[in-house]
């Protein structure tokens, strides 16, 4: 089953880089899914909605999560929420 998770960034939103494909699917691979779409806003919360579904995925998380500037990561905030699938 291809799973695809928005994370949601509530904490260092201004810092988050532009990010490339390839450090992307380094955050899927670590969280466990197959595809990661950052959202800064609500309405980039729904784009990667829609984004992830067009793509395949039958399954959708969302999580909230804080970007850490100095590490160059993120930190998860909360559990991570089925949003279908």
């Amino acid at each position: 089953m291809k799973k695809g998770m928005i994370l949601y960034v509530t904490q260092g939103g201004e810092d988050v880089p532009l990010q490339s494909a390839k450090a992307l699917n380094e955050t899927a691979r670590s969280l466990g899914v197959t595809a990661v779409m950052v959202a800064n806003s609500e309405e980039d919360a729904v784009y990667g909605w829609w984004s992830l579904v067009t793509r395949g995925m039958q399954q959708v998380l969302f999580m909230t999560a804080a970007y850490d500037a100095a590490l160059g990561r993120f930190e998860s905030r909360s559990a991570p929420m089925r949003l279908c699938g």
